[in-house]
């Protein structure tokens, strides 16, 4: 069973729908019946933004499991669909998101409006969302964790309140920092710095995981077709890439994510033909299939050269021609195991 979405519009969370049919998706105005299911017996609620859903993520998430199978209980993150201009910095859409914490083992994802709760106080938020909504037994959330109007509570605030109004009812665990190899806190900040610098191995050393794109495949200008190297296009969201240029990737197709397919893709503005659009696509090796319409999943891998404008569109071709086969020698000398890269 997959996980569980519940936020105001599904036909924003359609790709990860439609990349894993075990992913099912409930608007708010249907969610009573789901989450009378879900705290009939207690919940277990973890609480934080997760972007990027990294190792200290990560380590949250399976401790909030456990204690959950221990006591009997459902889980739920809870957090925000949307924080208030922060879309372009940010690792993760609300789609990578919920397709990490799936894979994880979480039962249900909350993806709040913030504009519903921005005013609740401290106390507010405890008994309306948490307690009333929720039915919550424990709370789990990090060290750093603010809530409440003008971000005024944060867990000493939050101890004060379960220990004041609900008798140490409602149990609370805080996680506290997690260190990468070099003894420094792991964070989504310092993860979107790497991804700035195009510094992917660093990145996914405090992500546990490579850097992914998932989106649908849209109709491009179809040039790639013409000169042999048909692409798959996504939509250029609204987050954090790495510089503009090209990247060794692999790809998973809806209906067939259990293979993964070997690729290059190009992240910028195609100077050489399209200088005015930004654009992501990817060129998946020995694929010939009409995949219009279709969600994938692109995770990079490295990066090939920076982005650069030739004189003519057969300069173009001969160096996607140039990267490729450096990409297929590189596949041989590390990536032909998916199994170990991921």
């Amino acid at each position: 069973m997959g996980i569980k979405i519940i936020t105001k519009n599904c036909e924003m969370m359609s790709d990860i729908s439609k990349f894993d049919k075990n992913i099912n998706c409930h608007n708010f105005e249907n969610e009573s019946k789901l989450l009378d299911e879900l705290k009939e017996n207690g919940t277990v609620v973890v609480l934080g933004n997760f972007d990027g859903v990294h190792r200290g993520h990560k380590m949250i998430l399976k401790n909030a499991i456990e204690k959950a199978k221990e006591k009997g209980y459902k889980t739920i993150v809870y957090t925000f669909n949307e924080y208030p201009s922060k879309r372009e910095n940010r690792i993760t859409t609300p789609v990578e998101k919920a397709f990490l914490i799936d894979k994880i083992g979480i039962e249900c994802l909350y993806l709040e409006e913030f504009d519903n709760v921005k005013n609740f106080t401290p106390e507010e938020f405890v008994e309306k969302i948490l307690v009333r909504k929720f039915n919550v037994k424990e709370i789990f959330c990090g060290f750093n964790f603010t809530f409440g109007k003008g971000k005024s509570g944060n867990i000493k605030t939050l101890g004060k309140i379960i220990s004041s109004n609900y008798q140490d009812r409602i149990g609370l665990n805080i996680q506290q920092p997690v260190l990468d190899s070099e003894n420094e806190v792991i964070s989504s900040t310092r993860i979107r710095q790497y991804i700035k610098n195009t510094e992917l191995l660093k990145a996914k050393e405090l992500l546990s995981h490579n850097l992914i794109i998932i989106g649908e495949v849209i109709h491009g200008k179809k040039l790639g077709r013409t000169i042999g190297f048909p692409t798959a296009n996504l939509k250029f969201e609204n987050k954090i890439y790495p510089s503009f240029g090209v990247y060794g990737i692999y790809v998973q197709i809806e209906n067939d994510e259990n293979r993964i397919y070997h690729g290059v893709m190009n992240i910028g503005r195609n100077p050489t033909v399209d200088k005015d659009n930004l654009s992501v696509e990817a060129h998946i090796f020995d694929f010939d299939e009409d995949i219009y319409g279709k969600v994938i999943m692109v995770q990079i891998l490295e990066n090939i050269r920076k982005e650069v404008k030739f004189n003519s569109v057969a300069e173009l071709k001969e160096q996607i021609n140039s990267d490729s086969k450096f990409w297929r020698k590189r596949i041989d000398e590390k990536y032909y195991d998916t199994s170990k890269n991921r």
